[in-house]
């Protein structure tokens, strides 16, 4: 005969519903998702815009959208991040900021992102996860979201491989709550999209890390340096024109030393004036102190 003690069975039930719980999170996170490229462990993607579903008035995202490849790598390649991992060193010194994509992976699959773009609906966005750049195998990686909306690319960054995964302390997964510190930032000479508030996205709960660029003034102020280039190297001085520059310099430089040495001898020869001044005077003094101790001279006597 089989007995079963009390409470001898919860621990397989609790496996049991932890196993369902783990099944449901899985689907629920593939609700929504369709991969348009996965190779060599790079995923990129459309996904349903939280964003799209959470707002209290009807909106929709410009997609699909026709971007071009050399759009997007300009206006990936200003974006930066920085971050910290929660850990104290964050507190002392302030994170370096590091582009959001590598030059590879821009190279290598802006194509790809610009293709998602073509496919999104309304209310989609393209996502992306990039494993760590030279390493072989690394949890670390590159994640985020991109959509296009109005005036603005809005980029969502949920994990970047730059950033240590802080220590659990216990090998649990990262909470999705730990943001690691990180911040976004744009390179000059492009700027951060101040968005109006009837325009900004209702961002999810946990997608704190987020920024918004302007796509016409971005791609204008990203070809405004080439201009500026452009127009120093026509002032550029020709060879014949530096010459007569070096020759003017060369002058000046002539002048300068000799006033210096000039100035130099008219120094030494105040200096020389004031000691002859001081024994010229000296010797007065002297005199005059002689003549007072010397007795009169007598008047010599008549016969």
């Amino acid at each position: 005969m089989r007995v079963t003690t009390p409470g001898s069975g919860l621990p397989a039930l609790r496996s049991f519903l932890g196993l369902v719980l783990l099944c449901s999170a899985v689907s629920a996170c593939a609700t929504g998702q369709r991969l348009t490229y996965d190779q060599n462990d790079v995923r990129i993607g459309l996904e349903t815009d939280p964003s799209v579903t959470r707002s209290k008035q009807p909106v929709g995202n410009a997609h699909p959208a026709q971007i071009t490849s050399e759009e997007l790598k300009v206006l990936l390649g200003m974006v930066r991040v920085s971050g910290w991992s929660g850990t104290v060193a964050g507190i002392f010194e302030t994170p370096r900021p590091v582009p959001l994509l590598t030059e590879v992976q821009l190279n290598s699959h802006v194509a790809h992102i610009s293709e998602a773009f073509g496919q999104a609906a309304p209310h989609e966005r393209v996502f992306f996860s990039f494993p760590k750049p030279e390493v072989h195998y690394s949890e670390d990686r590159t994640t985020g979201a991109l959509f296009l909306r109005d005036r603005y690319l809005h980029v969502v960054v949920t994990d970047h491989s730059s950033v240590i995964q802080a220590d659990t302390a216990g090998g649990d997964a990262r909470d999705i709550r730990d943001t690691k510190g990180m911040k976004l930032w744009i390179a000059k000479p492009a700027v951060e999209a101040t968005v109006p508030d009837a325009e900004t996205p209702r961002w999810a709960p946990f997608e704190t890390v987020h920024i918004s660029l302007n796509v016409k003034q971005a791609l204008a102020r990203q070809a405004t340096p080439s201009a500026s280039v452009s127009r120093e190297q026509s002032r550029t001085p020709t060879p014949a024109q530096q010459g007569s520059q070096q020759e003017m310099q060369d002058q000046i430089r002539e002048l300068t030393d000799s006033n210096t040495e000039l100035r130099g001898q008219l120094d030494e020869q105040k200096t020389k004036m004031k000691d002859l001044s001081e024994d010229l005077n000296r010797l007065r003094r002297e005199l005059d102190q002689n003549k007072a101790g010397k007795p009169p001279a007598r008047k010599p006597q008549t016969p």
